[in-house]
């Protein structure tokens, strides 16, 4: 049985707030405290979102009243503030990608499995029980033969010296912010990983790559083609496509709990829906992983997408820091 989390949250930017938003539509959680660089920012959040707010990171992660940290910081920051917080004895919940390469994930489970301190990736999207269907339904044979899926995921914003995903430091670009998603999908539906990759990326004045097409092999049979970019307006569709035949859902990253499946010329609406907001569902599965049960996002999942955006990022010519 999960109990009731008392969270945390370090950052105070749009994702944290998703996140303390739908936290009020589950019973197994509930704010606690917010961390910010700053007290103005730390008490507009806290008075919206509820908890209190506290000024600094560390005061946050060592603050008795908190069980659980959401780490929303920017990714250069994520290997160190999740570290201090498992060492605190906090539980963490680390927004994706868990790091900024291999290496610092590797370093953040060590300490996990040290401090005995359950680490997951913040993936919210598979925690929701339509993807999970749309996974069973690819590995339980529906489609035959996976030979083809086509991914995308894309925005556009304006360009801000404050936005850490222009800053090559904190292992900015389209390919880690939302390129990661396209890459988890594809790995999560074939149960395995890529033999083989491909990336061209497009290299913003910045020095990030602010779009990037790729291509992962799985094996000899199946190709993945995906674009990703965050300056550049996109389709968010992704196809599933095999011999006997196809699924089709639409933006996957904030899912409905519906995708399409095709078979011998007939097309079935597939639902598994769910009142509770995305965010909502991912802390109840982070409150199951506490409690004992299988993460949602594996450390063995994590590790290996982080392994496959390493080497996207290293193909395309995008600096991969640390």
């Amino acid at each position: 049985m999960s109990e009731t989390l008392r969270w945390g949250i370090l950052g105070t930017g749009m994702i944290a707030g998703k996140f303390a938003a739908d936290l009020k539509s589950t019973s197994l959680g509930e704010l606690s405290a917010t961390g910010s660089r700053n007290q103005s920012s730390a008490d507009g959040f806290a008075a919206k979102h509820g908890g209190k707010g506290v000024v600094g990171y560390n005061v946050l992660v060592n603050d008795p009243e908190v069980d659980a940290i959401y780490n929303s910081l920017p990714n250069g920051l994520h290997a160190e503030w999740s570290i201090k917080a498992m060492q605190a004895g906090k539980h963490v919940l680390c927004e994706k990608p868990m790091a900024r390469n291999t290496t610092e994930v590797e370093e953040m489970f060590r300490v996990s499995e040290k401090t005995g301190q359950i680490l997951v990736e913040a993936f919210m999207y598979r925690s929701h029980p339509a993807i999970q269907k749309l996974i069973d339904t690819v590995r339980g044979g529906a489609l035959g033969q996976v030979k083809l899926i086509r991914s995308n995921f894309s925005f556009t914003r304006e360009v801000m010296e404050s936005d850490a995903r222009y800053q090559v430091n904190h292992a900015g670009g389209g390919l880690m912010d939302v390129g990661c998603y396209c890459v988890n999908l594809a790995r999560a539906v074939m149960g395995s990983e890529p033999t083989e990759t491909a990336c061209f990326a497009h290299i913003h004045e910045k020095g990030v790559d602010d779009y990037a097409a790729g291509l992962l092999r799985f094996g000899e049979k199946t190709l993945m083609t995906f674009t990703c970019g965050m300056t550049v307006h996109n389709d968010w569709t992704t196809y599933i496509s095999g011999d006997d035949g196809e699924i089709e859902i639409q933006a996957p990253w904030f899912c409905d709990g519906t995708f399409k499946l095709t078979r011998e010329g007939k097309t079935e609406m597939i639902e598994t829906k769910t009142d509770k907001p995305m965010y909502a569902l991912e802390a109840e599965a982070f409150a199951a992983a506490v409690a004992g049960e299988t993460p949602w996002i594996t450390k063995e999942d994590t590790l290996g997408n982080m392994k496959v955006l390493d080497q996207l990022r290293s193909l395309s010519g995008v600096p991969v820091p640390g």
